[in-house]
């Protein structure tokens, strides 16, 4: 797929996915205005009722929805929104990233670079990029040379589902356009694209600055038109193309998980990974329409007072009436002193928050286990200490989750810092320093939950009693973080704090080296 030079933006043969983009970022974002705008077709600052909010069918269903609703004439938007998407994207993230993966090789010179990637933020953007993933589905990972950010090496950065155009064949990406607005004025939109491809196994990206509307591309631009693109000027060909100096793609796509259920019959997106919160978007809106029902509850059931008329003080004619200021609401009845019945009267309806809580707790735990997590992960059971072992049984959908996206994960990551590592080296003249040779280096994720050294240590116990573990064994449980030499070392050393090593011979269990006594066979016999 070449760069598009005109037509329809986002093109037609993306714009199922782009839609579904556009719903869960406004999700994600948690904007009340974005939601509304998403779901009640809102023209300009007036929501517009559409037919298919009276119509039957899914369309009328989706229409229908708490966020699909038109504000009601008169009264203040009271619907509320529950955080639970940007949540459940986190939480997704956290369990991958809340401890950074280990970067290993045995090439000192690459691991001083990996330690240096990990110093410049890596576990940082892993994190945010695997949150982004979680919300939309894809996520894209590409080294990047910037002189003005970094003179002397390369760095990663990663794009979103949302700003990229993928061609993926057989579920390998095999080209890609990324697009960013970079200026924006009315309904005038300023697009830059960078098309990644290799030709003739030679990588290159080919940048195009377009000039057009909020859903058309428009005309090509010079790169010089805007500062945001204007640097490139001088790094691309007459094709407006700037070589990688690699001899394959230059970009790793991470899918959040699959097989895609939305579009798996589509031709172009059927190998596009799948949102969390995809088929979690009318429990997400059912959520909201809890809360809202229960802060609505809050509301009407404020205590008031009723107080027929003649009991407010008058003010004189024209100027109305008021009541002890000690009192708080009023509400004036047209009533007779002498009808029976009328007086004061205290009004406060039931909060019904038993039936709440209990609705939108159900509601979280079925959006939670359509995207794969156990209600548990979000600390849905309090803050009750227990073992690693209890944790991971009651968590046990979330490890299965977790295990699943490491498997993408993993390859993944040592793609793009082999891809880092090959760019470094190709353009080590510019970058002016030695540059290791790329490899593919060793990712792996450690354990998301740790035992307590009370059960650790306990469990050592019992191994070194039935003399089923060795020393090597039992100083790696201790210490899984340690490398090689420092495991070596350890043992080392309590094999010579250990006390002198004492044998058992015969009954009495004498010590090494000591006749066993002699057996006790009575006096000697008399002559």
């Amino acid at each position: 797929m070449p760069i598009p030079t005109d037509g329809s933006w986002p093109p037609p043969a993306v714009q199922p996915a782009y839609d579904s983009y556009r719903d869960w970022d406004a999700w994600y974002a948690g904007d009340a205005d974005r939601l509304r705008n998403v779901y009640a077709n809102r023209v300009g600052d007036r929501p517009k009722t559409r037919p298919g909010q009276r119509a039957g069918g899914l369309y009328g269903l989706v229409s229908r929805w708490l966020w699909g609703a038109p504000t009601p004439t008169g009264q203040r938007d009271g619907r509320l929104h529950v955080p639970l998407p940007a949540d459940l994207a986190a939480t997704s993230a956290n369990l991958l990233f809340s401890e950074p993966p280990t970067l290993d090789h045995e090439t000192p010179a690459v691991m001083e670079r990996l330690e240096q990637l990990v110093e410049d933020g890596l576990a940082t953007l892993l994190l945010h990029a695997a949150e982004a993933g979680s919300a939309l589905g894809d996520v894209y990972l590409r080294p990047v040379i910037d002189l003005d950010v970094h003179p002397d090496r390369a760095f990663l950065a990663a794009v979103h589902a949302d700003g990229a155009i993928p061609t993926i064949r057989w579920g390998k990406l095999t080209e890609v356009t990324f697009w960013s607005t970079v200026h924006e004025d009315g309904d005038q939109h300023l697009r830059l694209l960078e098309h990644h491809e290799v030709v003739n196994k030679a990588g290159r990206i080919v940048y195009g600055l377009h000039e057009g509307t909020r859903d058309k591309l428009g005309r090509a631009v010079p790169l010089t038109e805007h500062t945001a693109s204007a640097y490139l000027a001088d790094l691309v060909d007459a094709d407006s193309a700037q070589a990688t100096g690699l001899a394959r793609l230059d970009v790793v796509r991470v899918p959040n998980a699959g097989p895609q259920r939305l579009w798996r019959a589509t031709p172009g997106l059927k190998y596009l990974g799948r949102s969390d919160f995809d088929g979690n978007e009318q429990w997400f809106d059912a959520l909201d329409d809890v809360w809202t029902s229960w802060m609505r509850d809050l509301r009407l059931a404020r205590s008031r007072i009723i107080v027929p008329e003649y009991m407010l003080q008058s003010l004189g004619p024209g100027k109305g009436a008021t009541w002890d200021a000690d009192q708080e609401i009023f509400t004036a009845l047209n009533a007779l002193p002498t009808q029976q019945g009328v007086g004061i009267t205290a009004s406060q309806f039931a909060i019904r928050h038993a039936e709440h809580k209990a609705t939108a707790d159900a509601i979280v735990e079925t959006a939670l286990r359509h995207a794969g997590l156990s209600s548990q992960t979000l600390g849905e059971e309090g803050d009750v200490a227990v073992t690693a072992t209890e944790v991971q049984a009651r968590e046990r959908q979330s490890f299965t989750t977790r295990g699943n996206r490491i498997g993408t994960w993993a390859p993944a990551l040592a793609d793009a810092i082999e891809l880092l590592l090959e760019l470094e080296f190709a353009r080590r003249a510019d970058l002016k320093g030695d540059r290791p040779d790329p490899v593919k280096v060793n990712v792996e994720f450690g354990d998301s939950v740790s035992e307590a050294p009370e059960t650790t240590a306990r469990t050592l116990q019992l191994l070194s009693a039935a003399g089923a573990v060795s020393t090597e064994t039992m100083v790696r449980m201790v210490h899984p973080d340690w490398d090689e030499p420092q495991v070596k070392a350890e043992v080392e050393r309590i094999k010579g704090d250990a006390p002198p090593v004492v044998e058992v011979g015969g009954a009495l269990g004498a010590l090494a080296g000591n006749e066993p006594p002699a057996a006790d066979d009575g006096p000697p016999d008399q002559e």
